[in-house]
């Protein structure tokens, strides 16, 4: 059962009930709109059914249990998997059937978990390299991406490969913020920091936010993506579990039970 609100948001097989919501909800003029999903790997089907959307500017969440399907969805999104079936529109343009090197001219950015930087490469030849489809380097988005993340500023002419796992990471985003991205897809930018580095990264996004881009990320550290998010999707076994706010997932005593460890 569906209903449009007046502001076009459109509830979809959404259980009403105390709690956070069962199913999801469909906007019908969102930046990135996913609609019944399958995807998988080969003939090896991981997703089903997808839906999700991201509004312009808005910071969403994808949390759920290891197998879940989270990577997948967002792989499935930037033309990395075998789409099976529905749809992925990103501005009103139908991505379905389009590769990475073409979404990327879309505005959406994507930085996958490993193997996101060249390592051979030095931090500068990195941060031109995600403007490789352009002429010319730009000089604004360049200085941007320096004033945001100063240590690669600092070790600008360092190999990759030498670098800390959060300087990686800091690069790797770095690199996917040089074409301005509308929207920015993060696979577990969090993993394999230090504790004491996995607040700061989580900042950084914050900001990244703050300042218009809109943010897909997918995190292990549920509880803390779900607090700085504005909406949180819940997968499970493939499939759309639960989606609300960030705070309402959080207060939700069976979500807190079944996925963020009571």
């Amino acid at each position: 059962m569906s209903e449009t609100t007046a502001d076009g948001e459109r509830t979809d097989t959404a259980d009403e009930t105390a709690g956070a919501k069962r199913g999801t909800r469909r906007w019908d003029d969102g930046l990135l709109a996913v609609r019944d999903l399958d995807a998988g790997y080969g003939d090896l089907q991981i997703l089903s059914g997808i839906d999700l959307d991201v509004q312009s500017g808005e910071y969403i969440a994808i949390v759920g249990p290891n197998g879940a399907g989270k990577s997948t969805v967002m792989k499935s999104v930037f033309g990395l998997t075998n789409r099976m079936a529905g749809t992925v529109s990103f501005d009103d343009t139908d991505i379905s059937e389009s590769k990475p090197e073409e979404i990327i001219y879309e505005g959406l950015g994507y930085v996958p978990q490993n193997d996101n930087v060249f390592s051979s490469l030095s931090v500068q030849e990195n941060l031109e390299m995600g403007a490789y489809i352009l002429d010319e380097v730009p000089e604004g988005p360049l200085e941007t991406v320096y004033d945001r993340f100063p240590i690669l500023r600092e070790r600008s002419s360092q190999e990759a490969g030498t670098m800390s796992g959060g300087q990686r990471q800091m690069l790797a985003m770095g690199r996917a913020l040089m074409l301005e991205p509308d929207l920015l897809m993060l696979d577990e930018p969090s993993a394999g920091l230090a504790p004491d580095l996995v607040d700061d990264m989580f900042d950084r996004i914050d900001r990244i936010n703050a300042d218009g881009t809109a943010i897909l990320m997918v995190e292990q550290n549920a509880k803390e993506a779900l607090r700085r998010c504005d909406r949180g999707y819940v997968l499970v076994d493939g499939q759309n579990r639960y989606e609300d706010s960030g705070d309402a997932l959080l207060a939700d005593e069976q979500v807190r039970q079944d996925f963020l460890g009571g």
